[in-house]
């Protein structure tokens, strides 16, 4: 059995005294009955608060839908309710916290797949504290309305079960060779551990709260995760958690402070604010992580899914891993998919591969469109810059966006960011369309103002193409520059609107730039179609 830590019980109450601690939010209108459950209760309790039932498989059995079930606090050092329990329709889990207690449970059986909590449709769990779980520490499938609020979860999934994985993309053959080959099937997918809070939708509509909860310290898997598939349309509010020290585990490739997935025909329109990541991944921590693939929030589509994701004041600090490590990555892997995300006001600081990373990899023709305004992105660190001519993502930029699709629709739009100390590109953007017999759609845009780059190893701003695109446009203004423009392609051919307007050209930017010295020698003769407005401002 697992006893309650210090360190658990100190996040815990930290987390908790934020909420009222006896005051669900109501997810059904029937308040029903309420029972009461203790670790400290002797045997042969009744369910009431001065007589408390001393287990959780009790508590279960002898609710039923739409009542309200307390755990009652008990001292540091004593042992949760074990076993796990499973919520009925409409009913409220709520922990009672005390000053030097905390109300806590824990799964380490095989009931409930493991879980600590299972979810039943329009449910809420309030103020708990779950110290270890064989799998999950909260789990719904197909939720209804349904409120997760100031929990905390710690020790998830000890046994490694598998969780959410990311969805299979080709892999690009042609690009460390710059050349445009034809589209490999979707083989390279990518699997996670089960996550500590994870709500998965197949079908029918879906409102989750998820808020002010504190996920850490997981065993093998990640933090809070988001999926859709089927034909499910769910809403999501994920507001104010925290997820800290997680980390891959055994034989997972891919490890998730936040996740979210929409596949099938579903949609996920979700609000993310005030999230917080710390120390996701950390070799320290485990050793494992020395090779993991950690994301501080992740976005991906594939099929004929629909994504209107909208992420603000985030805050992402040190990262552990390999190249592919990304503070936040927005990625589609296949299909058709029609995805937005919009970043603002957010920071992500310490990470080893392309801090922000924007991936439209279908091959199928996929609109991919992510919006940032506010973004301070410092600090990557993978030592790999020499080979960013070959393969020019996941070696450390602050900011990459690509297209892999000979017909996908990819379009960045950055404002208002500071983007410094990068092992390889400030801002990256890549076009690669593979070869096919009929003539390329696929647009690639950026629109980059009110932007500063500084200490990038390789190019404040690098512009390739490889392969046939039906057209590629990139608007500066009121930008710096102090680092090298590198603007390059390969085996490719431009439709007749392609152009980087620098000022005064055809996209209307307003100009106002400054570059570094060498860029007026170094974009004499640019390999890309350029509009500038007769000189290149050196920065001061």
């Amino acid at each position: 059995m697992t006893l309650l830590s210090p360190r658990f019980a100190a996040v815990s109450v930290l987390c908790c005294a934020l909420t009222a601690a006896t005051a669900p939010l109501h997810a059904s209108a029937d308040p029903g009955q309420t029972w009461f459950v203790s670790a400290t209760a002797a045997a042969g309790g009744n369910g009431t608060e001065a007589t408390p039932f001393n287990s959780l498989l009790a508590v279960q059995q002898a609710s039923g839908d739409s009542d309200t079930i307390i755990v009652l606090a008990a001292p540091l050092g004593t042992p949760p309710l074990d076993g796990g329990i499973a919520l009925k329709p409409g009913q409220h889990l709520v922990g009672r916290q005390a000053p030097g207690s905390v109300a806590a449970v824990a799964n380490t059986t095989d009931a409930n797949d493991g879980d600590a909590v299972r979810l039943a449709p329009d449910t809420e769990v309030s103020d708990l504290t779950v110290t270890s779980a064989k799998r999950g520490g909260i789990y719904g499938h197909n939720v209804g309305t349904t409120v997760l609020t100031g929990n905390s979860i710690a020790a998830t999934n000890r046994a490694c079960h598998d969780g959410f994985v990311v969805q299979p993309f080709p892999p690009m053959l042609g690009v460390p060779f710059g050349m445009s080959l034809p589209v490999a099937p979707n083989v390279v997918a990518l699997n996670n551990g089960w996550a500590g809070i994870m709500i998965d939708s197949d079908g029918g509509a879906s409102t989750l709260t998820i808020e002010r909860n504190t996920v850490h310290d997981t065993a093998c898997g990640d933090g809070i995760d988001v999926r859709t598939t089927g034909t499910a349309q769910v809403t999501a509010t994920i507001t104010d958690n925290l997820t800290e020290n997680i980390n891959e585990g055994v034989a997972k490739l891919s490890v998730l402070a936040v996740g979210m997935q929409s596949t099938g025909t579903s949609s996920l329109t979700a609000s993310v604010r005030g999230n917080t990541q710390r120390n996701i991944a950390i070799p320290a921590n485990d050793p494992l992580n020395a090779v993991a693939d950690s994301e501080g929030i992740f976005v991906n589509a594939a099929d004929r899914a629909r994504m209107r994701i909208t992420i603000d004041r985030n805050s992402y600090r040190h990262g552990g891993g390999h190249l592919s490590a990304n503070g936040i990555e927005f990625v589609t892997s296949n299909g058709t998919p029609d995805s937005e995300v919009t970043l603002t006001n957010s920071e992500f600081i310490d990470v080893p591969g392309d801090i922000v990373q924007n991936l439209n990899l279908s091959a199928e023709g996929a609109r991919h469109v992510m919006t940032i305004d506010g973004l301070t992105a410092s600090g990557s660190n993978f030592p790999a810059a020499v080979l960013n001519p070959y393969v020019p993502g996941n070696l450390g930029s602050c900011l990459f966006s690509a297209s892999f699709g000979r017909d996908n629709t990819t379009a960045l739009t950055l404002r208002d960011a500071h983007l410094s100390q990068c092992s390889a590109d400030g801002i990256g953007v890549y076009a690669y369309s593979p070869s096919g017999p009929a003539p390329a759609t696929a647009t690639m845009s950026f629109d980059i103002a009110d932007t500063t780059v500084s200490n990038a190893a390789v190019a404040d701003l690098h512009v390739r193409t490889v392969g046939d695109l039906a057209e590629l446009t990139g608007k500066v203004e009121n930008s710096r520059f102090g680092g090298d423009i590198v603007l390059g392609q390969s085996d490719s051919t431009l439709g007749a609107g392609s152009v980087i307007d620098f000022g005064g050209g055809r996209l209307g930017s307003t100009g106002n730039n400054c570059f570094a010295p060498t860029t007026a020698a170094a974009l004499a003769t640019p390999s890309l179609p350029v509009d500038h407005p007769g000189s290149w401002p050196t920065c001061r």
